[in-house]
């Protein structure tokens, strides 16, 4: 009888957790943001929700940044732990039937050894899509800035002023809370893709709404404003010298890097392969 009890001990003890990872899309305009929130609607708590379904126990993922309210992903990643036994194929499809149809997971696997979709991540990569017809359009509102006309050459001109290691004080939200305004951009491209704009910017890691002001002080260029500009607003340090923040809506967050992970691709924005 002892032996039994301790062979049955040994059978229920804890059981070891997998760890997943998963690509998540979404349109952020629906949500209040990434971060979870009590009674107000975000990303986390509805992925959260859903994987707790289907876990049949709750879960707490963790992600590789936190978007503001209207910013939109194609490459956000998260991951989480369970100890449910699921084939991959059960959470992708059972995460994406118990989310809005604004929610949807591209792809899942097992997580590499020490994996944390943040602290392993060694870039970012953002998207910010303007639509410079001059003239608002309802079939991109809430997917694009809807501008005057922009010269993107001008604007890919003064892009490269931001890539390299700068204080980015001016370019930083009054509420940031990162210790150091130092952060160091390894990319800043401009290109029109059709009836669009693009601004695409690599870097380690961003300050609060540093690519949305990027991105307004690119349009100023845009409309005329010299491509010195933004080198001043580098060298001055003073967020008062800067315009309104580009709204969210543009925003995308499209890759994050992490050498060495067999992952899928990051899918593209959806809106550039369509003709507006």
């Amino acid at each position: 009888m002892t032996n039994s009890k301790a062979a049955t001990a040994i059978a229920v003890g804890p059981t070891q957790e997998s760890v997943y990872v998963m690509c998540v899309q979404y349109r952020g305009n629906e949500f209040n943001g990434w971060q979870r929130q009590i009674d107000q609607p975000t990303v986390q708590g509805h992925i959260e929700a859903a994987l707790s379904q289907v876990a049949a126990h709750p879960i707490r993922i963790a992600a590789a940044g936190r978007t503001d309210a209207g910013v939109h992903a194609t490459g956000q990643i998260i991951s989480f732990a369970t100890s449910a036994v699921r084939p991959l194929v059960a959470w992708l499809k059972g995460v994406n039937s118990l989310t809005p149809k604004s929610i949807q997971i591209a792809w899942v696997r097992q997580a590499p050894e020490n994996f944390h979709p943040r602290y392993t991540a060694t870039a970012r990569r953002y998207n910010y899509v303007y639509y410079d017809r001059g003239r608002f359009n309802p079939f991109v509102d809430g997917l694009a800035w809807c501008t005057e006309n922009l010269d993107q050459d001008a604007m890919h001109r003064a892009a490269q002023w931001v890539i390299g290691e700068h204080d980015f004080t001016t370019f930083r939200a009054a509420g940031c809370q990162s210790v150091s305004p130092k952060r160091r951009v390894n990319r800043c491209e401009v290109r029109r893709q059709e009836h669009f704009v693009v601004m695409e910017i690599d870097a380690s890691a961003f300050l609060l709404h540093m690519v949305r002001n990027i991105a307004s002080a690119l349009c100023d260029v845009g409309m005329g404003a010299p491509t010195r500009s933004v080198r001043d607003l580098l060298v001055v340090k003073d967020r008062l010298h800067l315009g309104a923040t580009a709204p969210p809506q543009g925003l995308y967050l499209t890759h994050v890097s992490y050498p060495g992970a067999n992952f899928p691709p990051s899918p593209e924005v959806p809106l550039l392969n369509a003709l507006v």
